[in-house]
């Protein structure tokens, strides 16, 4: 009886590698965060940092540290939607500490982040994603105030002000930190918006991501203007908010049924990489055994 431990231990490695394949969700090499709803609120004209019930909902495409996150800028334009007319950051020590005390080291695909107005009231940083939650929009979603979880940058070349206007608006995230002047919408990564009469950096975001991208209207008193596809954008305007939460059917079958199910290992996943494993190790130990059969 002979046989080679080396090839043995060659295959076991090949299974114990399908079965890392199956059951780690997949990585990404740089951070996915689209718009997927903002709020402008029942006030209208400038007000530094959102301080009104305006917000901007966030959903992550990818999994995405903190350190990650605080690279990303964003913010709005004016209403003409002709110059970008804020630059905003997130704080990387407020989400180290959602971390934290969630027990995880990256926020995961399929999470909101919201950012509202002082209005909507204190910052919410529970934290708890888990396979058995998926639809559970407290669990999956922090809310940050503008101008403490997200703050004005540092470097800005533009104004600090936050503020949704009615007449017209784009909101956009960037990979640049910060833009490098008003009109730069080169390192966008996502962006929505409306205007019945776009603007120049309204225009370059129908270029980039297409004329659904920004809704050709403007409103009269308070909006909301969602997602209501997936990936691909399908704006909406509606007098009601869906704040951390999907904006009906087919965002959820994207976010709940595509996103999150991705960002943590499924029960059926996990029993079925344990079936593989244990088929593969059984088919070769009897390799290994037949030639003691004939010795």
């Amino acid at each position: 009886m002979s046989y080679t431990p080396i090839s043995n231990l060659r295959s076991f490695g090949a299974i114990l590698a399908v079965f890392t394949v199956l059951v780690a969700p997949e990585s990404a090499s740089a951070v996915g965060l689209m718009v997927n709803e903002y709020r402008v609120g029942t006030g209208n004209g400038v007000t530094a940092k959102m301080a009104r019930d305006d917000f901007i909902e966030f959903v992550l495409t990818t999994n995405a540290t903190a350190a990650e996150l605080a690279t990303l800028t964003f913010g709005d334009t004016n209403n003409t939607t002709g110059r970008l007319n804020s630059v905003f950051r997130f704080d990387q020590t407020t989400l180290d500490a959602v971390l934290t005390s969630a027990g995880q080291t990256s926020f995961l695909a399929g999470t909101f982040i919201v950012v509202k107005g002082t209005s909507l009231g204190g910052e919410n940083l529970t934290y708890d994603p888990q396979a058995s939650n998926i639809s559970n929009a407290d669990a999956w979603s922090i809310e940050l105030v503008a101008g403490q979880g997200a703050r004005d940058h540092s470097e800005t070349v533009v104004n600090g002000t936050l503020d949704l206007n009615r007449n017209g608006e784009v909101v956009w995230v960037s990979t640049d930190n910060p833009p490098v002047n008003t009109l730069d919408t080169s390192s966008f990564i996502s962006a929505i918006g409306h205007d019945n009469n776009p603007g120049a950096v309204a225009n370059a975001v129908t270029s980039q991501f297409g004329a659904g991208s920004i809704l050709a209207a403007v409103f009269p008193s308070a909006r909301t203007i969602s997602n209501v596809g997936g990936s691909t954008v399908s704006l909406a305007a509606s007098t009601n908010s869906t704040l951390g939460a999907p904006n009906g059917a087919a965002n959820a079958s994207w976010i709940e049924g595509s996103l999150r199910i991705s960002a943590v290992p499924e029960p059926g996943r996990v029993g079925l990489c344990i079936v593989v494993a244990a088929v593969g190790l059984m088919r070769r130990r009897r390799t290994i055994l037949s030639p003691s059969l004939n010795s």
